[in-house]
């Protein structure tokens, strides 16, 4: 619904008016505006209209982009700078990086929208930051709003909106890691058999036999699988944006690659298959035509973030690891459960990289570092073994 035009009695005049309701999203935010007291239909469908278009000629913080522009330099204050920022950098970022950078400055813009660029002061934003974590933000978060305004200052200097950054002067929140958990060989197997007949089973099963990421395993297509000769090809993610799923790039070029099966990935594969073509054959064209390997009953896709959260259901309200006696871990540690076994099976890294789609081994090294000491010892081991001094 764009502009729907109502009409209203209003028992002050004791007369027959009429109002328009505005009802538009635009980059994922609901953009809601009612009038009422129009003499007649048209007058309110013809306001209407002309408020759709400035609200739509409106930037994603609620200026127009023209108006802030023609500004005086000295005047334009964060929040107008902000707008100015997303809008250049909107054709250069991926649309949930875009989405994430328009969240972060909102946020800020309630406590700091309303100053001057060139009176802001490292002291406002060190206090905003330590407003935000106190209002129970994470300073990880807060770290992501630091790094989101000084980009946005960083721009704004080669525009000459500023002279200089205020944000050099800031202490960045400190990033608080999030402990990698993972399952050994027999935790896994055990959450596998346990949840085999359940809906998270199969991405689950992806994650941990693959290393795949949560929107790739969503956006995975038949497609792309070839269960012949026992491989995936990763070529695309799906996310929700604008409240719409959407398949998407993947996170860099050498996130697309090939993945070659399991024996057990791919017997999991085919009784998924066999299962999905009696739901095809019984609804017919009502199935959804994308083919989607993680799907409904009826083919259409899950979002990444009801995965997500269905796998944590299920394990907290069946009481399946408390019943098995393993860790809970985090859907995003099934991918780094799988790295590190194989890791610890001796596979050598460049081949972990490249099914992780890491751009380097470097990265991969980086990451998974804390298993590294572990396998030096048992490289020492067979090098005793091997090499003999007198």
């Amino acid at each position: 619904m764009a502009v729907t035009v109502r009409e209203y009695y209003s028992k002050r005049q004791k007369r027959k008016t009429f109002g328009y309701e505005i009802d538009i999203t635009i980059q994922e935010q609901r953009i809601r505006e009612v009038k009422r007291g129009f003499n007649t239909k048209t007058e309110a469908r013809e306001e209407g209209k002309r408020r759709e278009l400035a609200i739509k000629k409106q930037g994603t913080l609620g200026y127009d982009i023209n108006d802030i522009i023609s500004k005086d330099k000295e005047k334009i204050t964060v929040k107008e700078l902000f707008e100015l920022w997303l809008q250049t950098k909107k054709n250069n970022i991926s649309p949930n990086t875009y989405q994430f950078y328009n969240n972060c400055s909102k946020m800020m813009c309630n406590e700091i929208g309303n100053k001057n660029v060139r009176k802001l002061k490292p002291e406002h934003i060190e206090l905003m930051l330590n407003k935000v974590i106190d209002n129970g933000v994470t300073s990880s978060t807060a770290r992501h709003y630091y790094n989101v305004l000084n980009n946005a200052f960083n721009w704004a200097i080669t525009r000459e909106y500023v002279v200089k950054n205020p944000c050099i002067l800031v202490e960045k929140p400190k990033e608080n890691k999030i402990e990698m958990k993972v399952y050994n060989e027999e935790q896994l197997y055990k959450l596998l058999n346990r949840i085999k007949h359940m809906t998270c089973y199969i991405p689950v099963m992806l994650a941990a036999t693959t290393g795949m990421r949560l929107g790739e395993i969503c956006g995975l297509t038949w497609d792309c699988v070839n269960l012949k000769k026992g491989f995936i090809e990763v070529k695309k993610q799906l996310q929700k944006i604008d409240n719409k799923l959407q398949f998407t790039p993947l996170k860099t070029t050498d996130s697309n690659r090939k993945i070659i099966l399991l024996d057990y990935t791919i017997n999991s594969l085919k009784k998924l298959k066999e299962k999905q073509k009696i739901n095809k054959d019984y609804l017919g064209d009502n199935y959804c035509k994308l083919n989607f390997v993680v799907c409904k009953n009826d083919g259409n896709p899950y979002a990444p973030s009801y995965v997500g959260r269905n796998y944590r259901r299920v394990l907290k309200d069946y009481k399946i690891c408390e019943e098995l006696n393993i860790p809970i871990i985090r859907f995003h540690d099934l991918r780094h459960t799988h790295a590190t076994l194989m890791l610890k099976a001796n596979i050598h890294p460049k081949i972990v990289a490249d099914r992780l789609g890491h751009s380097s081994i470097k990265m991969t090294l980086d990451t998974y570092s804390h298993i590294l000491p572990d396998m030096q010892q048992d490289a020492i081991e067979k090098l005793n073994n091997m090499i003999h001094f007198h």
